[in-house]
């Protein structure tokens, strides 16, 4: 399929690129850098985010000129999303990127839904960045330091620190090629991605995590957040909390639940590897990745809990309880 990637791209003069609403490192570094590419190639390009940059992902550079709205009517020859596995999840971009000639689409995520006219989708990679940074050398292209930044914080942030089971020889080649071009130290990307919070954000995640729940046999542990406590917490607390309750000794499943709306929970799930926690959020209408996937549930906190719980245990890999 990278081929036909390419083919396009050689064809099309004007682009328009957008990734998924509150996107993450992957998913923005993976617009920009693709971006940056295409402009080295000489093409005319937009990149589109509903909601725009998180304040998160302003150190990213280019993310100053990526737009949350256009004009009514766009002219482009092709229209690009990265790291969207779900045509629904571009949010309000959607009425741009249907405008276009032709619509391709670059992920990893294995519930992809086959929206594009073009769908390069590779589960093997551990970010969308690295689709991209094959598609700098496809074209023989060298990426600039600023690119490079990009491409390497998508990694950082989809191998969880380089600590995920995704994380490669090839990940580490690749990320170490990045470091070099970008010549950024990788305590700057770590500051800015994570050492981010404030005194009230901090305090609200202690709340959160003396809430921290967890399966009598040990296995599954979860964290539940209401409404009150996610404006508390902060966007920062609230994407990596997930991550709490799994680092847990013998867990195997965590998720965090979040009160989106009166009725509506957002659930984001991790796994150890051995569970395919995106097979779980299928069950509910959502997907990602065997090792991390999300999903939104239509019910208050306790019934979602219960359906989630439910839906885990028929996943379980055996009956064997855990110790605590």
């Amino acid at each position: 399929m990278l081929p036909r990637v390419m083919q396009a791209i050689r064809r099309h003069r004007t682009f328009l690129i957008a990734a998924h609403v509150n996107p993450e490192a992957d998913a923005l570094g993976s617009a920009l850098g693709l971006a940056g590419l295409l402009r080295k190639l000489g093409k005319r390009v937009q990149v589109l985010n509903d909601g725009g940059v998180p304040d998160v992902l302003r150190f990213l550079p280019g993310s100053d000129r990526v737009a949350s709205t256009l004009p009514a009517r766009v002219s482009a020859d092709v229209a690009i999303t990265v790291d969207v596995p779900v045509f629904a999840r571009v949010g309000s971009a959607a009425r741009w990127l249907k405008q276009a000639g032709q619509l391709i689409s670059i992920d990893h995520h294995v519930s992809h839904e086959g929206f594009g006219d073009i769908n390069w989708v590779d589960p093997t990679a551990a970010a969308t960045g690295q689709m991209i940074d094959r598609l700098f050398r496809a074209f023989r292209v060298a990426p600039s330091k600023e690119d490079a930044l990009c491409l390497y914080a998508a990694l950082v942030i989809d191998t969880g620190s380089f600590k995920y089971r995704n994380t490669t020889p090839e990940v580490h080649r690749i990320a170490a090629d990045l470091l070099q071009r970008s010549k950024v130290s990788p305590l700057v990307v770590s500051q800015n991605l994570y050492e981010v919070h404030n005194l009230r954000g901090l305090r609200a995640l202690g709340a959160i995590l003396q809430r921290m729940q967890v399966t009598s046999d040990g296995r599954v542990a979860w964290v539940e957040v209401p409404r009150r406590l996610v404006r508390r917490a902060g966007a920062e607390v609230m994407d990596e909390l997930v991550n709490y309750p799994r680092a847990m000794k013998h867990v195997e499943v965590a998720f965090a639940m979040r009160e989106y709306a009166a009725g509506t929970v957002r659930v984001s799930l991790r796994s150890k590897g051995r569970v395919d926690v995106d097979r779980i959020a299928r069950a509910f209408g959502g997907g990602g990745h065997l090792a991390a996937s999300g999903c939104t549930i239509k019910a208050p906190i306790p019934r979602a809990r219960q359906q989630l719980l439910a839906e885990i245990r028929k996943h379980l890999s055996d009956g064997r309880p855990a110790r605590r």
